[in-house]
């Protein structure tokens, strides 16, 4: 686990405000993930973190998790760990809206319907596409990030899409997000008010 203080002095960077320090760890942490990937075994990129967020959740096996939850998850881009690998035909995978608000559609056959948004990122069209609502089976949510700290806050990229959405479900939505390794993980992050922290942190 890093030291944030001692991290942004390393860097120079301690007086920075905290979008400026989220912005430079941003890059820092990107360069490391990608790092970390060239020497990765694949087991522990993805795999092992999905098994492990099981085992947390008490959860026996994935027709286990899928009697319990809607699964959401994310095609991974910039040596993310690949969580979509295990995604049966109802899992759940997002559409970034106009208004940052997240929809989403099924998984399918993982094969037809896509389009790249600019992020690069594979989704479908709007037809294709639904919002969550209070009213549905309670969501377990893989989400993206970067890195993350020891109470729950997560470094995403900036977008604030699944900040929305998770202040919106806070009572319908348990997140999950997974790391290549501990060092990954913070004593503590930069932190803005519309920040949500996730309830699980895996790696």
């Amino acid at each position: 686990m890093k030291n944030l203080e001692l991290y942004l002095k390393n860097q120079g960077s301690q007086n920075l405000s905290t979008q400026e320090q989220k912005k430079l760890l941003r890059k820092h942490m990107l360069i490391e993930r990608e790092n970390t990937h060239k020497y990765a075994d694949p087991q522990n990129w993805g795999p092992k973190q999905f098994f492990r967020s099981l085992e947390l959740l008490k959860i026996n096996d994935v027709a286990d998790l899928e009697n319990k939850y809607l699964i959401a998850c994310f095609f991974p881009i910039r040596h993310e760990l690949d969580l979509s690998s295990f995604a049966t035909s109802q899992w759940l995978f997002p559409k970034i809206h106009n208004n940052n608000q997240l929809l989403w559609f099924e998984y399918g056959d993982g094969k037809t319907n896509y389009i790249e948004n600019k992020y690069g990122i594979k989704e479908k069209e709007d037809k294709y596409c639904f919002s969550y609502g209070h009213d549905f089976l309670p969501m377990l949510c893989f989400i993206p990030g970067i890195a993350a700290a020891q109470d729950g806050t997560r470094l995403g990229y900036g977008g604030g899409f699944y900040d929305k959405f998770l202040s919106e479900f806070k009572d319908k939505v348990t997140s999950v997000l997974c790391l290549p390794s501990r060092e990954f993980l913070f004593d503590t992050l930069p932190y803005e008010e519309h920040d949500e922290k996730v309830d699980l942190i895996v790696f």
